[in-house]
């Protein structure tokens, strides 16, 4: 993802989404249910599931139909960029 993506993602981080293709990697442990706000919350928790969760096939939908699905790469790199900024007003 390049810097002009990011920034991008970056303006729309209130934007309501969803994440989806967590799964649990607790022996015997249901796959979790994920309940975000905004896009920034879902770039945050994807960002620190691991080890706790395989985030190997995450998807992050924004409800912006512009932004692109996120995956656990993309996440990684938004939050080592913007970190905690995702989150904030």
């Amino acid at each position: 993802m390049d810097r002009p993506a990011m920034a991008s993602v970056f303006r729309m981080r209130h934007a309501p989404a969803t994440v989806s293709g967590v799964r649990s990697t607790g022996q015997g442990q249901a796959d979790p249910i994920i309940r975000v706000r905004s896009l920034g919350e879902a770039i945050r928790f994807v960002a620190h599931a691991f080890p706790q969760y395989d985030i190997s096939a995450v998807a992050i939908i924004a409800g912006d139909p512009s932004i692109p699905r996120l995956g656990g790469p993309e996440a990684q790199a938004l939050w080592r960029e913007y970190g905690e900024g995702l989150t904030q007003e």
